[in-house]
């Protein structure tokens, strides 16, 4: 079954992060669809009407200018580095988007209405603080109500396998499970670890949170063979999976997220969610609500 991946570009630096992931993380292309997509950065000078962009002739050129001098390079320069390492033209498409309802809301206008199985983004190499103050992408599309996965990459590490399913029982960890199940079902050289962390050693609930994950899983025609489990005990769940994450070299590490904002600072720095993002690296995140 074909796969249809959601790419967003950029011209800086974490575009080639979701393209090398990408890349790396699958070994059967074939049935691989890719759609790179650019969003043209919102400028406050450019006085963009949301409602009606046409009638503001001064943006459109604005914003064609901008499409010209980063856009089209940026997405050449994809295309380039797709078909070099053996992407078919037919599998690669390309959309730009001006941005009028900023970048964040047209990921997720397209991701919606394209249908993708997930959306793909980069994530620049800068600490976790400097994003938080710079209300970056990868954050604030955390808060969205997002009916699709997302999948956030940083320096993605070559040679890296596996993903690693943190489950607890929630509705939106059985749909982190069968979208692994989905995606993995074709790429056999990759294995799934369900991991479950409870606050001690007990964790009276982990064979029946397993059960319903490992059902999810299988309906997508993934053995037994290829679904692990494992339970861990610890009062701090977001630096466990972190450790985790890092020993066992997983190429990404899923997770269910439930849809609503923090209303407090103290809530953000506490969310386990957050808390992976900032600290994941050399692995991708994936993200289902």
């Amino acid at each position: 079954m074909e796969k249809h991946l959601l790419v967003t570009v950029s011209d800086e630096y974490q575009t080639s992060q979701s393209l090398r992931f990408v890349y790396n993380f699958f070994a059967n292309r074939e049935n691989l669809k890719l759609t790179l997509f650019y969003v043209v950065p919102r400028k406050p000078d450019w006085r963009l009407d949301p409602i009606d962009l046409q009638t503001n002739p001064e943006a459109i050129i604005h914003i064609e200018q901008d499409k010209a001098a980063h856009g089209v390079p940026a997405m050449a320069k994809a295309q380039e580095w797709l078909y070099s390492m053996g992407f078919s033209k037919e599998q690669v498409r390309v959309k730009f988007s001006q941005g009028k309802l900023g970048t964040v809301k047209e990921i997720v206008k397209e991701s919606e209405e394209g249908l993708y199985d997930a959306a793909v983004l980069g994530r620049r190499g800068l600490s976790w603080f400097e994003e938080m103050v710079a209300d970056s992408v990868s954050h604030r599309i955390l808060w969205e109500q997002l009916t699709f996965p997302i999948w956030i990459c940083r320096n993605p590490e070559r040679g890296r396998k596996n993903v690693l399913v943190c489950v607890d029982g929630s509705d939106e960890c059985m749909r982190v499970a069968d979208h692994v199940g989905f995606m993995l079902r074709n790429d056999p050289e990759h294995t799934i670890t369900l991991l479950h962390v409870c606050a001690d050693d007990r964790c009276v609930d982990a064979t029946r949170i397993f059960g319903r994950a490992q059902a999810e899983i299988k309906a997508n025609g993934v053995p037994d063979s290829r679904i692990t489990t494992k339970v861990l005990a610890s009062a701090n769940p977001s630096r466990t999976i972190l450790t985790e994450a890092e020993d066992g070299k997983y190429a990404a590490v899923a997770i269910g997220r439930t849809s609503h904002k923090p209303t407090s600072l103290e809530h953000v720095f506490a969310t386990t969610s957050l808390k992976i993002l900032r600290g994941l690296d050399r692995a991708a995140l994936w993200l289902c609500k």
